[in-house]
């Protein structure tokens, strides 16, 4: 379970943040914080013996002696330094110690000095007056007008608490009363008062803050942001730490253009599984181009996420969102989904795994935000139940058998469309030969697969032939080998080549009458899309993703990449891939041309990796779509990392109209992507960190997205800033696809966190996750 801590900790959890930048500060904090002296004695300390040392003693044999002079009173972990010590004893056991004027108490939890204590030296209770205290090995600092210590509690009266330094002001927490609970890791006052640069400005008859790194129930970080579409944005979670394995948090948030959104999220790790169900939830959307399509200005989220083992073999696994309407990515941030996403899932998958066979019942649905005027939606299917049974070393050892087969239901919200199902099997027959030169595979595969199709209940949906049924045989050679240089290309560098060839033959089968031909976005099937043609996906067997569409192969691939290893380290320093697929025949899965490769036509891609230096790397790759005889897919990215907390990356991505539109039911843009754009973050300072980053859609001409943030850190409080500029798609109602209805939404937020000694991190990470184009660590070599 995650850590979060309250209001006045102002402590949200942080991921993994830069170790040599929070080392740094970390250092300069702990500077003046006081570190146990000496070896921890372990076992109960009050059976310890008690060791005195004074210039001078007064010894009244045997109910009490006094001490005078640099007096110390040593026992287990503790001890005590005094001008004059007065110690009452009875028989052999001594049993309190009183100080007389000014004094040291020191241990491995906390230092005090002040005038006037009380200590029992067979028990952890000290009485302390007029002291001043500070924690050890961790921030945390205060005074008290007198105080009770036992091994549980520290009660002090009139006190205070900072984990600031010594000298530093910028804020303290007084009350009448204090108990810190020492295992526990919590204090609680009462008539607290928050002071910063000694101003009174908050006051609470009853507060509770951590002194540790354990979870305690309280408000979070308060976060404040302006926007141009939501106005003033107030959000304030309430953490309740219900159990050692349950929470919770409640996020009331306040926009001042919309109105009041309550996001509630629970946590839980118990014997039926650990998961999450959060909600996001606005009664009434106030803004007034905001509508939809049924009139209900409702917005809602709904997100549950569920992992289960159970009785051994058993696995369940749940993920679903739900958002009421196809703006509301778009219209509110959410960690559960973004408008860069395009649909939300929703779906289960209850399956059964033994050493060489799983049994798997699953469920699967797609909530879309497409914004053309399509009312079609994705398939649903319900039951997918799916059966993998696997055999190796069949034919006397010669060969490993697969046999994959599935029975699905597919279903969908429009009258117009059929449904079906779907009854699949799928032997596989793989004979490797091995040995110290390389790998041939011969692989034989058999797709059998039956439809039972119903036609549309409109009136106007298309004729569909009940049953279809369609066998493909198929027979692969994919040959691979690994050679090594006999001289260095380059010297201090080792060289390899791993060429590879592959041929695949699958008949044509026409496949027109399986699903929809009317609606594009279900064109291919019911749930079938195309695949992308990077360099590894080049050796696929299949065009298609999913059953449905089953193209006739005759087709040759041949692709290699080499590698450069460093001498010294062994390292792999750069590496660069090349493929092509050559088609014997033209690939078609029905008479459309358009669904059909041009007869000896290719397709290839490029991919490449350069660790130039230790502290450089770049990334690109190109890929190129015969069917549509252009590029389809191109990005680079060149980045300079001295450290987790600087770093500069510049990017370039682009992707083809014609490609997006034939993966996709629409294209907004109406053009190709092109976008050029980089982020730069910087620990400037220990003190100091900042990130600005932009990117420029060439094509519209216009920027896509500018953020600049600025982190504050000090070893007890922490500020950031940050200004966002985001291209979206227009705030009203109709629906278009044109340049014209984009607009900008510009967005100012600051941040404050009271620190508490746990986290010294510079919160570059945070700052590179935040915003619609969040930073991505290129493909690296390890």
């Amino acid at each position: 379970m995650k850590q979060r801590y309250n209001l006045l900790s102002l402590a949200v959890v942080a991921a993994c943040y830069s170790q040599t930048a929070a080392a740094d500060l970390r250092e300069q904090c702990l500077l003046g914080v006081p570190h146990f002296q000496g070896e921890e004695v372990k076992g109960d300390p009050n059976q310890a013996p008690v060791y005195i040392e004074a210039d001078n003693a007064l010894i009244n044999q045997p109910t009490d002696a006094t001490y005078t002079g640099d007096v110390s009173i040593k026992q287990g972990s503790r001890s005590l330094f005094g001008e004059e010590v007065r110690v009452e004893q009875n028989g052999e056991q001594a049993r309190k110690a009183f100080l007389k004027g000014s004094y040291q108490y020191r241990d491995n939890f906390i230092q005090a000095e002040g005038r006037d204590a009380a200590v029992d030296l067979t028990s952890k209770e000290a009485d302390l007056s007029n002291t001043s205290y500070q924690l050890v090995d961790r921030q945390g600092r205060g005074t008290a007008e007198s105080g009770h210590f036992n091994d549980q509690t520290r009660t002090l009266k009139n006190a205070s608490f900072t984990s600031c330094l010594v000298n530093d002001k910028s804020w303290s927490i007084e009350a009448n009363e204090m108990i810190q609970h020492v295992q526990d890791e919590y204090a609680e006052m009462w008539h607290a008062r928050f002071k910063v640069m000694g101003v009174p400005v908050f006051y609470s008859p009853y507060l509770q803050f951590p002194i540790g790194d354990r979870r305690r129930s309280g408000l979070l970080i308060p976060s404040f942001e302006r926007s141009s579409k939501n106005g003033f944005t107030y959000s304030q979670p309430f953490y309740w730490n219900i159990a050692p394995n349950m929470d919770a948090t409640f996020t009331p948030t306040y926009y001042s253009r919309r109105g009041w959104q309550l996001s509630p999220e629970l946590r839980y790790l118990t014997k039926l599984g650990e998961g999450l169900v959060a909600t996001e939830y606005m009664a009434k959307d106030r803004l007034d181009e905001y509508k939809s399509g049924d009139g209900s200005r409702k917005r809602y989220l709904l997100h549950w996420r569920h992992n289960m083992s159970f009785l051994s073999d058993w696995r369940l696994n749940v993920n679903y969102t739900k958002v009421s309407d196809r703006r509301y990515f778009s219209d509110f941030d959410s960690d559960y989904g973004s408008s860069t996403d395009g649909y939300a899932t929703q779906q289960f998958k209850l399956g059964y795994y033994q050493s060489n066979y799983n049994l798997s019942v699953s469920g699967k649905k797609f909530q879309t935000f497409d914004l053309s005027t399509n009312s079609v939606g994705p398939y649903r299917v319900l039951p997918q139940i799916d059966f993998n049974y696997y055999k190796n070393d069949v034919l006397k050892g010669i060969a490993d058998f697969h046999l994959f087969s599935q029975a699905a239901r597919f279903d969908n919200d429009s009258n117009l469309m059929p449904k079906a199902w779907r009854f699949h099997v799928e032997p596989t027959l793989n004979a490797p030969l091995t040995n110290r030169y390389g790998s041939l595979n011969l692989e034989t595969k058999l797709y059998a697969t039956h439809y039972i199709q119903q036609k549309g209940s409109d009136i106007n949906a298309e004729e569909m032939k009940k049953n279809v049924t369609r066998v493909i045989p198929q027979i692969k050679l994919d040959f691979q080998t690994v050679l090594e240089a006999d001289k260095q290309f380059f010297k201090g560098y080792n060289q390899t080549f791993e060429p590879r060839m592959q041929y695949i033959y699958r008949p044509y089968k026409n496949q027109a009458d399986i699903g929809s031909k009317r609606h594009k976005s279900v064109g291919l099937g019911y749930d079938s899309a195309l695949l992308q043609t990077d360099y590894f996906s080049l050796f696929n067997d299949r065009r298609y993703s999913g059953l449905d569409r089953i193209s006739s192969a005759n087709l040759v691939t041949a692709g290699g990449t080499t590698r450069f290893f460093s001498d010294k380290t062994g390292t792999e320093v750069f590496n660069f891939s090349a493929g092509q697929t050559y088609y014997l025949s033209p690939s078609k899965i029905d008479d459309n041309s358009s669904n059909s490769t041009a007869k000896r036509s290719s397709s290839w891609a490029l991919e490449s990796n350069w660790k130039f230096h230790r502290k450089w790397n770049w990334h690109g790759s190109y890929q190129y779509d015969t069917r549509l005889n252009q590029t389809s897919l191109a990005n680079m990215s060149l980045q300079y990392k001295p450290s987790d907390s600087k770093l500069f990356q510049l990017n370039y991505r682009f992707a083809s109209r014609d490609y997006i539109n034939q993966n996709l039911s629409t294209n907004r843009y109406g053009q190709d992507i092109k976008q050029l754009g980089g982020v730069v973050a910087w620990e400037l300072t220990d003190n100091v960190a900042a990130m600005f980053s932009h990117y420029q859609d060439i094509a519209l001409k216009k920027p896509v997205e500018t953020k600049f943030s600025m982190n504050y850190n000090t070893c007890c409080w922490t500020a950031n800033v940050y200004v966002a500029r985001r291209l979206v798609s227009t705030p009203s109602n109709v629906i278009s696809d044109t340049i014209n209805d984009l607009f900008y939404d510009n967005k100012f937020g600051v941040n404050f966190e009271l620190r508490f000694g746990t986290n010294y991190s510079s919160g570059v990470s945070r700052m590179l996750k935040r915003g619609l184009i969040s930073y991505t660590e290129p493909y690296g070599i390890n």
